[in-house]
């Protein structure tokens, strides 16, 4: 099997040199705008979309770039404020209209094995929220998991080849690393360079030094490195690129796996840890990779549980501020699960967790509560705090069914991204399918212990992405793919 790119080696930018050139402009260029690097940002944007008009492949690295950087930046219109993202979707929809019109469409063969866990957890979600929240909330809610929808949808979409994945993937590549560069410049001030954060004055306003990079906080921060290390290392173990751009690789997961550990974020080591340990189960395709996840999702119950994660291991924060965030957790689960099984069908609505968790301090740990209470002088999490667990929001959230859809979606994903490592001939396809599943298992620790859904799009960009691979991968491996009755216009 012939090493994946080498039809690139004649471009200066495919190679070491090339690649690291890139990489040093854009850490250069934000240091350059270190006083309003936002702006640096919107301007990338609007290049990528504007080259996007005639080749939409450059519309989806626009929004790539978006959710790298100012995740929540809202457009403000003179109607109302909308979500770069939403904006971004929007404009991709309207550029590639003529195709959606026409019908051609090609998602691959197996794209109805995602989209149907999405579209129930959309029409569950919606009920819950006219029944039990405020129309605007409602809405809210339904324009978020659409946009959700929309982007699984467009990402396979504009995917024809494989040459638009290596794009994607190199878009992606160039602004992690980069990201990485100017979280270990922060971390140790280099030129000034702890100024330079999309949010004003992040650094200097906490005590525990935690690194942003080109993210607005550090937890996006630790999400995105924490996916883009285990992609990385797929492609790398499956040599799916040149030997010199190996050890580039080699030197930049290095680099990231360093300011991972600088943004002092103890879920993201330990699903970084859990997804290298899924790599060699992933490898042998042969076992029942729903069962793997449901292992998986078990043991971190259990380590959680157990309080193997509640020791000192992270030097950035201490073990007082550990111990406060461990039981604040713990004080938020209890009685999110009571609420949970109070409230089986529907749930409670999306927005109405805080509202209703000062009512079950009762059935939470009482001597949970009384620590909380004399460490705080008083302060309580509930009321104050989200669940910070996806899964719990989703089941005490919209009920029973919503949180099973959303289950069925994780493995929709994971069966996609095996099925596409398998069966593709293509080495840098099969690494990235193997990276992004166990990306996956460690996107599901993160969603364990934080509100990622409803911050970061992470989730529906690896369903995207499984959907393309799959796509690929069929069609290379000799696999009857549907494809569009007409041309369409170059992507």
């Amino acid at each position: 099997m012939a090493v994946e790119a080498s039809i690139q080696r004649q471009s200066l930018w495919s190679r070491p040199r090339g690649i690291g050139l890139i990489i040093f402009a854009l850490v250069a260029l934000w240091w350059l705008m270190r006083d309003n690097p936002t702006a640096l940002v919107i301007l990338a944007i609007v290049i990528l979309f504007i080259v996007g008009i005639k080749k939409p492949l450059w519309a989806i690295a626009a929004l790539l770039l978006s959710q790298l950087t100012i995740t929540s930046f809202m457009v403000v219109t003179p109607f109302a404020a909308i979500s770069l993202r939403l904006l971004l979707l929007v404009l991709t929809l309207l550029i590639i209209w003529r195709a959606v019109v026409q019908r051609q469409i090609n998602l691959g063969p197996n794209a109805r094995r995602v989209i149907i866990p999405i579209i129930i957890l959309i029409v569950v979600s919606g009920i819950a929220n006219w029944i039990n929240s405020s129309v605007d909330f409602a809405f809210k809610d339904f324009r978020n998991l659409m946009v959700g929808l929309l982007t699984v949808i467009l990402v396979p979409m504009v995917i024809r080849t494989s040459k638009n994945l290596k794009v994607l993937c190199a878009v992606t590549f160039f602004v992690v690393v980069a990201s990485a560069v100017v979280g270990l410049m922060q971390h140790y001030n280099i030129l000034g360079m702890e100024q330079a954060t999309i949010r004003p004055d992040f650094l200097l306003t906490r005590e525990d030094n935690r690194v942003p990079g080109m993210a607005e906080t550090q937890l996006e921060l630790s999400y995105i490195l924490t996916v883009a290390i285990l992609v990385s290392l797929g492609v790398f173990v499956t040599r799916g690129i040149t030997s010199s751009n190996r050890i580039l690789l080699l030197i930049s997961m290095l680099l990231m796996a360093i300011v991972l550990y600088f943004t002092f974020t103890r879920s993201s080591l330990f699903a970084l840890g859990l997804g290298l340990i899924a790599f060699p189960l992933f490898l042998k395709t042969r076992i029942r990779w729903d069962i793997v996840l449901i292992v998986f999702l078990v043991a971190v119950i259990f380590i959680d549980m157990t309080g193997m994660l509640s020791g000192q291991y992270l030097g950035g924060r201490s073990l007082e501020v550990q111990e406060e965030s461990s039981i604040s957790r713990k004080i938020l689960w209890q009685a999110g699960i009571a609420i949970a099984l109070d409230n089986p069908l529907l749930g409670i609505g999306g927005d109405q967790y805080t509202e209703v968790a000062p009512q079950y301090a009762d059935r939470v740990d009482p001597s949970l509560i009384a620590w909380e209470k004399r460490q705080y002088w008083g302060y309580t999490t509930l009321g104050n705090e989200q669940v910070h667990n996806d899964f719990l929001y989703i089941w005490l959230s919209y009920g029973t069914v919503a949180l099973l859809a959303y289950l069925w979606l994780y493995i929709a994903i994971l069966r996609n991204l095996l099925d596409a490592h398998r069966k593709s001939k293509r080495r840098f396809i099969k690494g990235l399918a193997l990276g992004l599943a166990a990306a996956l298992v460690a996107y599901g620790v993160n969603a364990f212990y934080h509100n990622l859904m409803i911050t970061m799009p992470i989730l529906w960009i690896i369903a995207g992405f499984s959907m393309a691979t799959l796509k690929l991968a069929q069609r290379n491996s000799g696999g009857q793919v549907h494809k569009p009755a007409a041309k369409t216009s170059n992507s």
